[in-house]
């Protein structure tokens, strides 16, 4: 595990294995047609933490300053200074092994509003600032509807510039019970587009 790619790919899977594993909670949060980013967060959190002891996890942090990466808030915005989540690999992140997330949900009460491209956006620019070359500065996008978000949504994701660059991975898809869909996708953000690590690189 001593590879930022293969690191940055295992804490998506295991953020997204806490969704599987979830999929009745969020079925039931789908259905409310409101904001659960907040709940997502969390659970991103849990799922890093829960695999800290037995897992090459050395450190898992919940809302992450840019401070703390040497990127100085000049805005006043707090929003701007604090990130998601943010894990560091074996040997407390040697060889690169750091991911620091912003999450973003749409879903069915956001999914044609201009408010979700923006916190799109915004997410990606907060990622740049951080100047990494080789770790993982990861926006992770997660698409949840009561309906077939591939299918229904294709039109309006198709507009989403961020959604439709190349993927840290392949996109995980849950499809929920009784009815409904959950797509996440994870996007390695760089200054320069030469240092994104992505499936097509490895």
């Amino acid at each position: 595990m001593g590879d930022s790619y293969a690191f940055a790919v295992d804490v998506f899977r295991t953020v997204c294995d806490r969704l599987e594993a979830r999929a009745i909670d969020v079925r039931l949060l789908v259905e409310t047609t409101l904001s659960f980013e907040e709940w997502l967060n969390w659970e991103a959190f849990l799922a890093c933490k829960q695999r800290q002891s037995s897992h090459p996890f050395c450190e898992v942090a919940a809302k992450p300053t840019y401070n703390s990466e040497g990127v100085a808030d000049h805005d006043g915005d707090p929003d701007r200074g604090v990130g998601d989540l943010r894990v560091g690999g074996p040997d407390e992140g040697a060889n690169h092994c750091w991911v620091f997330a912003e999450f973003v949900l749409l879903h069915d009460g956001n999914r044609t509003g201009r408010e979700r491209l923006q916190k799109i956006e915004a997410d990606a620019d907060k990622l740049k600032r951080l100047g990494w070359k080789k770790s993982a500065a990861l926006l992770i996008v997660v698409a949840a509807s009561r309906g077939e978000v591939m299918v229904e949504w294709a039109d309006d994701l198709a507009g989403c510039a961020v959604w439709n660059q190349p993927a840290l991975t392949a996109p995980f898809v849950l499809a929920l019970p009784d009815g409904g869909s959950v797509v996440v996708k994870a996007f390695d953000i760089k200054q320069d587009p030469a240092h994104t690590l992505t499936a097509a690189t490895h």
